[in-house]
């Protein structure tokens, strides 16, 4: 079964879009189309608390790639919720930083949004046309008689062109690096989380994202009214200890929560709790207004951490294996700006379009890598600016953003520059061109 097909290995949002944008208009080079996956089929389904993966916002380039397949675009929408607005608590104050409420992103699970994308391929397609494998994990990669090697498979499979959708931890991207010409960078970013999934307190607008810093000393102590109280807590490196979260709204009323710390910034009480009675306490005097069950709070304590790493690479393709990288195997990022999956997802657009007008597959993985380098790497670079990295200036920034967006209602875009989040998340400006705009 040799030149066979293509195989994509990584079965998340990127690999199987691509999957979907291949087959609605097929090459008979380019079939079957083969998806290998290491995680458990994301369509049996599993209690929510369970998940310890977090939501997506799919903003304008999310949904302009998903919209590209007949009829996917309605199905995703059925299982998110549409926000439209990010609001910063502190203290007892909120403060809504959202330009354009009239543009909403749609917040979904990364693991409902796998399995509508696996779904439809089923519905769609033949076996003829596509395989999707699952709990296959991917051994290596070998560029020079075009194979891969899979756990569950006794033989190596065959490709014509494969494709390392395999997320920040590539295997696929491993093959790379031993290719001349391949200049690659890994590091490792200084944040942690963990994933508390529960239902949304009536206190918190199910149309927004809500972020949330609390100090457990402030928690101790009359409410203060200055505001931003809580970055003057920081500031003055007094007693307790500073726990961040995001709350993302999923489905049927439910709260995605987002745990996040460094290593200098552990909430070391938090993570000392190994009693599920004693976690759901915590939260609920600490973070409030959260409320946890205890079957989320014993999937809470039992989860594993994650930690974000960054890469940069300085090509995603190599003629020679015939291969690319999409989304994090090729280019992860901060999540600060919300482009991570959404920028995966314009990869994989861009590399269907090129496959599909250029007959040479040499070229077209060619012009697709030479597109999305510029690209991805100004996202990046974005991503990692969007926030001022010393403490005392957040304030002044979150200020600045408020005004941005009163004064936005009043003057023009040639007076008053659309701020970077409304340009990344609202448009399909190139993020190269939101760089030029903004210096």
């Amino acid at each position: 079964m040799a030149d066979s097909g293509v195989v994509i290995v990584g079965g998340g949002p990127a690999g199987l879009l691509l999957a979907h944008l291949i087959l609605a208009q097929p090459r008979p080079q380019l079939l079957p189309v083969r998806i290998f996956e290491s995680r458990p089929d994301p369509c049996i389904p599993i209690p929510m608390y369970k998940s310890r993966q977090y939501c997506v916002g799919l903003s304008a380039r999310g949904r302009d790639a998903i919209s590209k397949v007949e009829g996917l675009w309605e199905a995703v929408q059925e299982a998110g919720v549409p926000t439209s607005q990010f609001v910063v608590h502190t203290g007892s104050k909120s403060f809504p930083l959202k330009r354009n409420p009239d543009k909403p992103s749609l917040l979904i699970n990364q693991r409902s949004l796998a399995a509508i994308l696996v779904s439809e391929l089923r519905k769609r397609y033949s076996k003829d046309e596509v395989e999707v494998h699952f709990q296959q994990r991917c051994l290596s990669a070998n560029f020079n008689n075009h194979t891969v090697a899979f756990d569950a498979h006794n033989t190596p499979v065959p490709y014509h062109l494969l494709v390392g959708a395999d997320g920040v931890r590539s295997t696929v991207r491993e093959e790379f690096i031993r290719q001349r010409g391949f200049d690659f960078h890994q590091i490792n970013m200084p944040y942690t989380f963990k994933v508390l999934h529960v239902a949304r307190p009536p206190d918190l607008s199910s149309n927004a994202v809500h972020t949330f810093r609390r100090s457990t000393e402030d928690a101790e102590k009359k409410e203060s009214w200055i505001p931003f109280s809580s970055f003057v807590s920081l500031l003055s490196k007094k007693g307790g200890s500073t726990v961040r979260y995001g709350c993302f709204p999923t489905p049927n009323d439910g709260m995605s929560v987002l745990i996040e710390w460094t290593q200098d910034s552990q909430p070391k009480d938090l993570l000392a709790i190994t009693s599920p009675s004693e976690f759901k306490a915590y939260v609920e005097k600490y973070m409030p207004p959260l409320e946890v069950s205890l079957e989320a709070a014993e999937a809470f304590l039992g989860q594993r951490p994650t930690s974000s790493m960054r890469v940069k690479c300085n090509r995603f393709f190599d003629i020679a294996g015939r291969a690319v990288l999409v989304g994090d195997a090729a280019h992860a990022m901060s999540n600060a700006l919300g482009q991570g999956c959404n920028s995966s997802l314009q990869d994989v657009l861009v590399l269907s379009e090129a496959l599909r007008n250029e007959p040479d597959l040499s070229l077209a993985v060619e012009r697709y890598s030479a597109r999305q380098v510029v690209e991805d790497h100004a996202a990046a670079y974005l991503s990692e600016n969007a926030f001022p990295q010393a403490s005392w200036l957040l304030p002044f920034f979150f200020f600045g953003n408020l005004a941005s967006a009163f004064l936005g209602k009043f003057l023009p875009p040639p007076v008053l520059k659309p701020p970077i989040q409304s340009l990344c998340s609202e448009t399909l400006t190139p993020y190269s061109e939101v760089i030029l705009q903004h210096t």
